[in-house]
């Protein structure tokens, strides 16, 4: 049991450093291709391509169906299961192509109140195919822990689709058809890339025969869906009193600060909910998981948008230029909010992986009413005003979240403050120096360009995060992520005795120490006994 245990911790760590690997790459070259379009296309042009997008991507989480989280979760799964749901995912995601293309006038008229929209609609109706056979492949994939595969996919498709095509587009004068353009050949390229490597065979067979997993697919999906409306209700708003401009200069905004907190929780999401699925009934060994990531997680997002809450109007000028100016002020919020995004997002695989998404519903469903009234009266009000509402939602919904897997794993409220201690600590460090500079440079009646002033900000806060980080590791990285650096210092002794890592090194060690016979802890930093599938 040990060696399966440890052998199951290895891969699991494997597929977070290929995840992170995947992300970093995918963080460049979002933030590249991003602000290159941004600059070219100018705010109408994102407004146009997100009404598909927000119509695209809620009709193919109906599409889906959570089937991509019920195969990844069920733990017996043969092939015949396999291609009963491929086939019901190739079926329905057809019609609801179908569908689209032929109300796409409809749906830009009565749903975003703009007749432009509808031939962006129907260009875009295609994906929802090609992004349900992808769905399939990534739940193979995720669930043999191949992340590797599905981030070479993901990463080596977006280079092409956007790097390549898109800005390609953007200069030949396309406008809004670069987009597309972007978006379908990066879908394309990802799903045929995952479809080749999956280790089952994907051929579809008979969609109306009975699907065991259907009935946990149908939960997952009513969650998505809600999800999906508390997440991108904000976007639909604003394209339909606000318009398109508006709706631009919103989801520019957003992307600057979603795209790379999607990536740093999806990542971890993909390998947690596997791993909570595959030691259900081991509620120590998730109970550790989930603390070690809630730290891991805190430490980055916290001094991350807290900074460029602070920074917004130099950040805007600096990478989108004097056409977005007005994102600035929206961009506040909203980094704000991918603070308690970037935490509240480790609870939902935690419940789902040990079974429970109904859990996870029942909250949502109440933050769906709450974003509802919310924008209800913030859309009608101004766009920043939608910013700051989206905040209190995203608080909202974290420490209800955080709440419920709190009791089901038996985390008591010290624990959760100690393992939360260091990321609020590096959130007022990011908060503090940034403005003690600024408060300096206007004393001293210095007019620093926007680049070296953002510049000097960002230095001088990285070096006291990481001063703080060498002489106090125990209160910034706390027990969990000090007992995992052990295991990176097992492996690379040469690191422990870095000068200025010593101290650190010190601290993980006796973190591990004290972790292995706690009666909290597990023999690995992820599971103790887990399922095989």
């Amino acid at each position: 049991m040990a060696a399966t245990s440890s052998g199951l911790a290895n891969r699991a760590l494997r597929g977070v450093r290929w995840n992170y690997l995947g992300a970093v790459g995918r963080i460049a070259a979002t933030f590249v291709s991003q602000i290159v379009l941004a600059r070219l296309l100018g705010p109408e042009p994102f407004g146009l391509f997100g009404y598909a997008f927000l119509t695209v991507t809620l009709l193919a989480l109906v599409v889906e169906m959570g089937l991509q989280s019920a195969l990844m979760q069920v733990p017996q799964l043969d092939d015949p299961v396999v291609a009963t749901a491929v086939g019901r995912l190739l079926l329905v995601s057809t019609l609801a192509a179908v569908a689209v293309f032929a109300l796409a006038d409809v749906i830009a008229v009565h749903v975003f109140a703009n007749a432009s929209a509808a031939p962006v609609l129907r260009a875009m109706a295609p994906t929802l195919v090609v992004g349900a056979v992808a769905a399939a492949a990534n739940a193979m994939l995720a669930r043999d822990l191949e992340f590797k595969v599905v981030q070479l996919a993901a990463l080596g498709s977006y280079v092409v689709g956007y790097l390549v095509v898109g800005v390609t587009a953007a200069l030949s004068g396309l406008g809004v058809w670069s987009l597309v353009l972007a978006w379908h050949v990066q879908t394309v390229l990802a799903c045929a890339f995952m479809v080749a490597r999956s280790p089952r065979p994907l051929k579809p067979a008979n969609p109306l025969r009975a699907l065991p997993v259907a009935g946990f697919g149908r939960v997952v999906m009513v969650t998505n869906m809600v999800n999906w409306v508390i997440d991108n209700g904000p976007h639909t708003a604003i394209g339909r009193w606000l318009g398109a401009s508006s709706l631009g200069l919103y989801t520019v905004a957003a992307n600057l600060v979603k795209v790379p907190a999607d990536h740093l929780v999806r990542n971890l999401q993909t390998v947690l909910f596997p791993l909570a699925a595959r030691a259900q009934g081991n509620d120590a060994g998730i109970r550790r998981a989930y603390l070690t990531v809630l730290g891991g997680v805190g430490v980055l997002s916290f001094p991350t948008f807290t900074f460029v809450a602070l920074e917004a109007d130099r950040v805007v000028d600096l990478l989108l230029g004097h056409k977005w100016h007005a994102a600035a002020a929206v961009l506040v919020p909203l980094s704000l909010a991918m603070v308690l995004h970037a935490v509240e997002a480790m609870c939902g695989p935690i419940l789902g992986g040990r079974g429970e998404p109904r859990a996870e519903l029942r909250i949502k469903l109440a933050m769906l009413v709450l974003t509802l009234a919310t924008l209800a009266v913030t859309a009608r009000w101004s766009l920043v005003a939608v910013g700051w509402g989206v905040a209190f939602v995203f608080l909202a919904r974290w420490i209800w979240m955080n709440a419920a897997v709190c009791k089901r794993l038996s985390i008591t409220g010290a624990a959760f403050a100690r393992a939360m201690a260091g990321s609020f600590t590096l959130g007022a460090i990011a908060c503090a120096v940034p403005f003690a500079i600024d408060t300096a440079l206007a004393r001293l009646g210095a007019a620093w360009p926007t680049a070296w002033a953002l510049a000097a900000a960002a230095l001088a806060t990285t070096a006291v995060i990481v001063a703080a980080t060498l002489l106090m590791p125990q209160l910034v990285l706390g027990a969990h992520l000090l007992a995992l650096a052990q295991r990176l210092f097992d492996k690379r002794p040469a690191l422990a005795a870095a000068p200025g890592l010593k101290r650190v090194a010190l601290a993980a060690a006796r973190a591990a120490r004290e972790a292995a016979p706690a009666p909290d802890g597990a023999s690995t930093p992820w599971t103790r006994q887990p399922k095989t599938s």
